[in-house]
């Protein structure tokens, strides 16, 4: 199993906008993705702080590289950003 996640902030005003895209486009393309087990958004909004924390749950790697290099995915991108003022993304492959 692969996890890709990705940590970002959304722009001050667009939470709730940003949170119903989390919830409705970017869930609904993830999940149905070949390979994909699981898509999960964690809020953290201890002291303020607005962070949003995206867990994807990936077969293996070629699976989700795959998904990366997607036009679909890179259209979503391109939408993710204009929610976002900063975004980190990590992959975790726990055999290697």
């Amino acid at each position: 199993m692969v996890y890709f996640t990705v940590r970002c902030d959304p722009l001050p005003g667009k939470e709730e906008e940003f949170d119903g895209f989390l919830a409705d486009k970017a869930k609904k393309f993830w999940t149905g993705q070949q390979g994909v087990k699981s898509f999960h958004v964690y809020g953290d909004k201890l002291a303020g702080w607005p962070e949003r924390t995206i867990m994807i749950e990936v077969q293996d790697l070629g699976s989700l590289q795959k998904i990366l290099d997607s036009d679909e995915r890179k259209r979503l991108r391109k939408e993710f950003m204009t929610y976002t003022a900063r975004s980190e993304s990590q992959i975790q492959d726990p055999i290697v």
